[in-house]
Parts: C-alpha cells; sequence; structure tokens
C-alpha cells in the first residue's frame, strides 16, 4: 500500500515537474526573442553615439596644438614646417592615425601631412570641396569670437586676455571616400602672444573611415565584423547610416553582424532545464526512499526538545551545552568525505536596540530570530543560542567551498528580513564566522573559537556578510592585539616619526607646502606599515592620540618653515571629539604656529556619515582660519551635495586617477571635470600620486594648481626639509606657469 502510495507521489510530481519545464521553455523563447530586439536597439544606439562621441574627440586632440602660443608663432607670423609636422601632421598620425593633416591660411593650404609624411601643399591631395565648408565654418565664428574678444577688452581690460580657440567637425566625403574632418583654430593660450590681425590659421585633419577607424571602433564596442559600405545593408546585418553633414552627400552605412544573446541563452538553458527535471526527479525518488528515517529522526528529535536543560527558556533553540554535546558527538561521527559547518552568527546592532528601545523589545527581537532559525531548510542542522546575540548553527555541508557559501547566505538572509516587533517594523543584519569539522579541526571547543575569530575578521571588515576560518586569521587577529599593546607603548615612548612629503605648485618646481605623515620605526619589528597600525588605533580609540601627537610634533617642527602650509590629516574618529577644535587651537598656541599655515585634511567618509558634531567641529576650524582639505577625492562617496553644503579650500584627486592617465580614457576625463569643478566653486585641486612626466604635464594642461608625488619629492625626514626650504613660495603669491612641454 505504502509502495503504491510512494508511485502516486512520483506520478504527480513528474507531471509537476514536465508543466514547469514546458512553462520555463515557452518563457524562455519569449524572453529570447524579446532580449535578442532588446540587442538589436542597444546596439544602434551605441554605434551611432560612439560615431557622435569620435566627432567630438577631434577637438581633444587638436586643441593641445592649436591652442598654444608656439603654434601662434610658428604658424601665423611664420610657417615653421618641420616644427608643425613634429607637433601636429605626424604626432598625430602616429599617435592617433589621423590619416591627413593641413594648415589652412587666407591664401590656401600652407601645410599639408599625408599619411604622417611631409608634403608639398601646392602637391598635396586636398579636397577642397568636401573641407572647405567646415574650414569656413570655423572662419566665421572665429571672426565672430574676436569681435567680442575686442570688445570685452575696451571695456573690461582686466577681463583676460585669453581667446579660445574654435574648433568645428563633420562626417564628409573626401575624395569620394567617408571620412571624419575636424579644423581649429590657433590661438594663443595664456596670451603672450599677440592675436595676428589677419585671419587666424585654421588647423585641419582628416581621418578616414578606414580599417583603423573600423578596428578602433571593434576594441571600444565589441561589435563584429563592422563594414563601411556605399550600399544599404542586408537585413540580417545591422547597420547606422554615416551622419554626413551635406545633405546632398551620397550616403554610405556602417554595418556589423548582430549579437543574438537570446538565442544564446536558449542554447545554454536547455541542458540545464533537462538536468534540472532529472534532478528533481531523483530528489523526489530519495526525499520518498528517506521518508520513514526522516520519520524516526524527528521522534528522535522531539524527545532530546522535552529536556529543558538543553533548550534556550526564551528563544526555543539549544543551549550552549546542548550545542557542544551535539556537536561532538556529530563530530565524532562524520565519515571520510563528509563535513559539519559551524556558523557562527553575531546580529547587528543588538546592543543600540536594547539601548535605544529597551530590553524587553531586545528578547522579543531574540525569539523571533529563534523562530526563523528554526525554520532553516537545513534538514539535519541544529540552531543553537550561544549566549546574548550570538547564535551557533550546524550544517551538514557537501565538498567545495560553494556549499558553505550558499548555506551561510540562506542564514544571513533570513535574519535581516523585516520583522514586526512591539508594533515597530525592523530590519537587522547578521555577520558569520564558520568553521568546518574535520577540515579545521575535531574538537568542539577549538571549532567553536576558530569561527569566532573569523566573525571578528568578518565584523572588521565587511559587516553582514560569512568569513570562513583561515589560519592567517588567528595569526593576524595576535598581531593587531600585539600591536595595540606596542603602539600604546610607543605613544608613550615617543617612538613615532614625522615625515613630510613637500607639495609643489604647478609648475612642478615651487614648493607651497608639506604634508606630515607618521611612521614607525619598531626597534625589533621594523618598519610597520600606517596601513596596519592606523586602521587598528581608529578601531580601539588610539587614533585621536595619535593624530594630536602628529599634530602637535609637525607644528613644532614646522613652525620655522616660512609661509609653507603644514597638511596633517586627521581620522574620522576625531571629530567624535567633544570639542576637536579647542583642541587644535590649544596645540596651534603652545607651539606658535599660525592657523593660516595649518591645512586639516579629511576623506569624504566624513561627510558621508554627516555628523553633526562633525560639520560643527569643520566650521569651528575654519572660523580660526585652518584651510579644509577633502583627501582621496573621488574614491569614495564624493558628492556636490557635500560641497554645497559644507565648502573646503582644497580637493585632492585620488591617487588612482593620477596613475590611470595613460592607461584609461575616463581618468583623464574624471580629472578634467574635478578641476574645471573645482575652478568654478573656487577651489583649490592637488593632484596625489604623480609619478611620471607624462601624469604631470597632463596634470599642468589642465589647470591642476598643485603637484604632490614620487615623480617631484617622496616622503622624507625633518632633516630633509632645509633644501625644499630653499624652493618654497607664499603659497598665496605662487603664480602658475603654462604647462610644460618635452
Amino acid at each position: 500500500m505504502s509502495i503504491r502510495a510512494g508511485d502516486r507521489m512520483i506520478a504527480a510530481v513528474i507531471l509537476v515537474i514536465l508543466a514547469a519545464v514546458v512553462a520555463m521553455g515557452a518563457f524562455s523563447l519569449l524572453a529570447a526573442e524579446r532580449i535578442d530586439a532588446a540587442a538589436r536597439v542597444r546596439g544602434v544606439e551605441l554605434v551611432r553615439n560612439s560615431l557622435e562621441r569620435r566627432a567630438t574627440y577631434l577637438q581633444r586632440d587638436l586643441a593641445s596644438f592649436a591652442h598654444w602660443d608656439e603654434s601662434v608663432l610658428r604658424t601665423a607670423y611664420y610657417l615653421d614646417a618641420d616644427w608643425v609636422h613634429r607637433n601636429f601632421g605626424r604626432w598625430l598620425h602616429d599617435t592617433q592615425q589621423h590619416d591627413r593633416s593641413y594648415i589652412v591660411v587666407e591664401s590656401g593650404v600652407a601645410y599639408a601631412s599625408i599619411d604622417g609624411n611631409l608634403v608639398p601643399p601646392d602637391s598635396a591631395p586636398f579636397d577642397g570641396a568636401a573641407i572647405m565648408p567646415v574650414v569656413d565654418k570655423v572662419r566665421a565664428a572665429y571672426l565672430e569670437r574676436v569681435a567680442q574678444f575686442e570688445k570685452r577688452v575696451e571695456t573690461t581690460p582686466e577681463a583676460g586676455r585669453d581667446l579660445p580657440p574654435v574648433f568645428e567637425s563633420g562626417y564628409v566625403r573626401v575624395d569620394g571616400r567617408p571620412a571624419l574632418v575636424g579644423a581649429i583654430s590657433i590661438t594663443p593660450d595664456f596670451g603672450r602672444v599677440v592675436v595676428p590681425d589677419h585671419m587666424a590659421p585654421i588647423a585641419v585633419t582628416v581621418l578616414f573611415l578606414d580599417e583603423g577607424f573600423l578596428r578602433d571602433l571593434l576594441g571600444e564596442l565589441q561589435i563584429v565584423n563592422p563594414v563601411i559600405s556605399d550600399e544599404v545593408p542586408s537585413a540580417e546585418l545591422e547597420a547606422v547610416a554615416i551622419p554626413f553633414t551635406g545633405a546632398d552627400t551620397p550616403p554610405a552605412w556602417l554595418s556589423w553582424q548582430p549579437e543574438n544573446p537570446g538565442g544564446s541563452l536558449i542554447r545554454a538553458l536547455l541542458p540545464a532545464l533537462l538536468g534540472t527535471a532529472v534532478l528533481l526527479l531523483t530528489s523526489a525518488a530519495i526525499v520518498l526512499w528517506y521518508a520513514r528515517r526522516a520519520t524516526q529522526d524527528l521522534a528522535h528529535s522531539e524527545a532530546l526538545a522535552t529536556h529543558l536543560a538543553y533548550v534556550d527558556p526564551l528563544c526555543g533553540l539549544a543551549n550552549r551545552a546542548m550545542l557542544m554535546r551535539e556537536l561532538d558527538a556529530r563530530v565524532m561521527r562524520l565519515a571520510n568525505g563528509e563535513r559539519l559547518a559551524v556558523f557562527f552568527l553575531d546580529l547587528d546592532g543588538f546592543k543600540d536596540i536594547n539601548d535605544t528601545l529597551g530590553h524587553h523589545v531586545g528578547d522579543m527581537l531574540l525569539m523571533e530570530i529563534g523562530t526563523r532559525l528554526q525554520m532553516l531548510p537545513f534538514p539535519d542542522g541544529v540552531a543553537s543560542r550561544f549566549g546574548g546575540d550570538e547564535f551557533v548553527i550546524l550544517v551538514p555541508v557537501g565538498p567545495g567551498p560553494q556549499a558553505v557559501a550558499e548555506a551561510g547566505a540562506i542564514i544571513i538572509d533570513m535574519v535581516r528580513q523585516p520583522m514586526s516587533i512591539a508594533g515597530q517594523t525592523m530590519i537587522v543584519g547578521g555577520t558569520i564566522g564558520a568553521t568546518l569539522a574535520p577540515d579545521h579541526s575535531r574538537e568542539a571547543t577549538q571549532l567553536i573559537r576558530l569561527a569566532d575569530i573569523a566573525l571578528y575578521r568578518a565584523k572588521t571588515e565587511a559587516r553582514g556578510t560569512m568569513f570562513v576560518f583561515e589560519p592567517q586569521m588567528e595569526s593576524e587577529l595576535m598581531r593587531r592585539r600585539d600591536i595595540e599593546l606596542e603602539l600604546q607603548r610607543a605613544l608613550v615612548e615617543n617612538e613615532l616619526t614625522v615625515y613630510y612629503q613637500p607639495q609643489f605648485s604647478a609648475d612642478g618646481e615651487t614648493v607651497i607646502g608639506f604634508e606630515a605623515l607618521v611612521r614607525w620605526l619598531h626597534p625589533v619589528k621594523g618598519l610597520i606599515s600606517p596601513g596596519e597600525f592606523v586602521p587598528i588605533a581608529e578601531r580601539t580609540g588610539l587614533v585621536t592620540e595619535l593624530d594630536m601627537t602628529v599634530l602637535r610634533r609637525a607644528c613644532e617642527q614646522a613652525r620655522g618653515w616660512g609661509e609653507t602650509r603644514l597638511a596633517v590629516n586627521l581620522s574620522p574618529v576625531d571629530f567624535r571629539m567633544p570639542n576637536l577644535a579647542g583642541a587644535v587651537a590649544a596645540i596651534l598656541a603652545e607651539t606658535g604656529f599660525p592657523a593660516e599655515r595649518l591645512e586639516i585634511e579629511i576623506t569624504e567618509n566624513l561627510l558621508f556619515e554627516n555628523q553633526p558634531e562633525a560639520f560643527s567641529a569643520l566650521s569651528a576650524l575654519r572660523r580660526m582660519g585652518v584651510r579644509i582639505a577633502l583627501d582621496d577625492f573621488g574614491s569614495g562617496y564624493s558628492s556636490l551635495g557635500y560641497l554645497r553644503r559644507f565648502r573646503v579650500d582644497t580637493i585632492k584627486i585620488d591617487r588612482s586617477f593620477t596613475q590611470n592617465i595613460a592607461h584609461t580614457d575616463d581618468a583623464a576625463a574624471i580629472i578634467d571635470c574635478v578641476v574645471r569643478l573645482a575652478r568654478a566653486l573656487a577651489i583649490t585641486v592637488t593632484a596625489e600620486g604623480v609619478e611620471t612626466r607624462e601624469q604631470l604635464r597632463y596634470l599642468q594642461s589642465v589647470g591642476c594648481h598643485h603637484m604632490q608625488g614620487f615623480l617631484l619629492a617622496g616622503p622624507m625626514p625633518v632633516e630633509s626639509v632645509a633644501r625644499y626650504l630653499d624652493r618654497a613660495a607664499n603659497p598665496a603669491s605662487v603664480t602658475y606657469q603654462r604647462r610644460q612641454r618635452v
């Protein structure tokens, strides 16, 4: 009778599974069709936007040459063809793969570069019908801009003499071939060379839409088999019309092989559907076969639950005694290849709930957590309350790290689901440290201890996640505890020293200040990185004493360094002091260091936390005359809202952007935007991490005020500062030099 009942159950499960597979198949076909259609639309839009962007890229390529005093001298007053070829025609061809470059003056073409080779202007190919309309637009706009410039100079002489270049671009047919043409007027950059009375020369570049153009497009968009053709592409291809500027220009199309992610999805999904069906059928049979054994195990579990000595009276879970007994028994029963996971769970923010809402609400929350842990989908798992807001869950897991990660994710997700307690909706997160038996140990106490170490690491680095114990965690914990004790001793015995890294003006030569950096040379362990002991100091509360010690020593040592500024870092923890501004003022008075020369560096995290006491302290420091610098700008939670709410004096661009200038276009673009934003807000910009001359030149070209990095000078002891003081200048009087060219 039981076998027939099992057969009927299996048949019902098979029908349900088949119906589910059919439904999933139909849904997959529909989804695949929609995905393909969306992919085509997205591909067309991406290609169209890329063509528009490439037209704007020409302005970037041409501006570095056209907006330059030297270019005006070498083209407008006399034409130095060799110099123009080195800095314009051949440079554009070698670096940006431009095909043709010209200098057009009022009398015609004065310079020509074809495929990177200098060609006499009178014999160089020049499609005036295609190129001159773009040049004429530049000339018309330039004349209008000159008129506005002269009017501004007459009415407001102090407004400056900068005359930005005029740029125009467009897609045209040059010699019958589709091409991208750009033209720009050649004008001075800082007004040291006067604008010629006659029409300014026009720099022109031509980029044919050939294999090189398609190769760049292929690398950017990852499209398949791009082709430029004069004929309408077939329906099987995706295509975008080249946006020619002339309405009567014969059309051309950029076509490519479209992606069909929906079809790929179907091909990938079909084996999974079949495998899932087989797996579910097999699982159903196994579940039925284990039904009788599950009944016996359930009866045994109910018997154990009656023993109140092993049950937590608040949560209804196993208590610590029951946990240790069960853990010992299960570890002893482990066969070869079997593993038992021990999950040590700690609730995040539970103490705050007890302090704000009362212990009775905390008890109700623990009861709800206990109920949820009892509902975990682990057939042979055991959940227990270890003490306070700590829980331990035992779960048999399969081989591989994925099984442990999935079980931990289920526990965390179950805990942080919203709950209603005492009429209030609460969301409480959980953090887990995990160990495995027999991988880590076969002793119950050791497994719990190691799981607690993993929990400490998880709460330190990423709350709301799970960390599985690794041997280095124990050694690192012991090292952190040793460093904490040694740091207390080092502060008492003045073992810490201060190094200074010079900060330079835009010319890379003039020193405008120094950043104070703490260093710890341990008598036994050697140099200990600030990245190691500063976070420990922040967690243990020693960072405030550390920062005040560094501030006092730096002010004492830098007091006689003329008008150079002194930059000192303060931790967000320091702003929890009742009177941080008063402490800083006391140090300034004690050392005799002028507040106007001090610059306090803060991180974006301080503004992100939005602490009222922090904003109050920053305001008080600014009223004293202390400057405020926002360090590592762009690496965290950069927001215009923070800059609007609290005005800082300096923005320090994070070194990650500086070091990627030559590697990624977005890093240079971000730096350019940050500098423009800062200049608009009258904020000084300092670039950190300057390590190459290419980075220095780019930062100078975008108008960055100050530089700092190993290319210019690294951190140094106070004894080495004197040789840089001769190069120091009053920051208020530093004039920023034009960008350097090598």
